[in-house]
């Protein structure tokens, strides 16, 4: 599993890239103290999990987090307290508590992990998946037409997924025309109606 660490405080983020590799037996391919050098480390490197430590980030540096899937495919695990209890808030697929001990961050980067494993390179188009009720969205697109859904400005998503402001309007143009929708109201309305068919399924 290649793993990217954020973590604004150098002695920790060494102590936890040490403990992932040496005791999980993990393969740390990053470490950095900003989210913006995290996530580009990350994709440079082909990290399939970024590990956020909580302490010391801003609100913004997990909003930004909050878009990562939109710049590149991998899981987030974040490292905090009872403030990120609700992870689905933050578009993060884990959230270990500080108290928790090694065997719990463990665990759940072998879970997060395991649906992040890379395709074989050579991979040319962004495999689509279904998201409820005949959905058919790319990962980014989802993660896209998520935070539209939330209610972001174009301006807004691309300051969190750190992709120009132009493409996110053609991406919401493209989501917009596979949702079959005339504004940002009704793709909220149409992921949330997916959402609440797939889970009754």
């Amino acid at each position: 599993m290649r793993i990217a660490l954020c973590s604004r405080e150098p002695l920790v983020g060494e102590a936890l890239g040490s403990l992932l590799s040496n005791e999980g037996n993990f393969d740390v391919v990053a470490r950095e103290a900003s989210p913006r050098a995290c996530l580009s480390a990350a994709k440079d490197q082909r990290a399939q999990i970024i590990v956020l430590d909580g302490h010391g980030l801003q609100p913004n540096d997990v909003e930004f987090f909050m878009g990562a899937r939109a710049y590149g495919d991998f899981g987030i695990i974040l490292i905090g307290s009872d403030e990120y209890a609700d992870s689905t808030d933050h578009n993060i697929d884990a959230v270990i508590d500080r108290d928790n001990g090694a065997t719990a961050l463990f665990r759940a980067v072998r879970d997060v992990g395991a649906a992040f494993v890379r395709s074989p390179a050579g991979k040319v188009r962004e495999r689509r998946s279904n998201y409820g009720n005949g959905i058919e969205l790319t990962r980014r697109e989802y993660e896209v037409a998520s935070l539209v859904g939330k209610g972001f400005s174009n301006r807004r998503i691309a300051a969190v997924t750190g992709l120009r402001e132009q493409s996110i309007k053609n991406l919401v143009s493209v989501i917009m025309r596979k949702l079959k929708c005339e504004n940002r109201v009704q793709v909220a309305l149409r992921l949330t109606s997916a959402s609440i068919a797939s889970e009754s399924n």
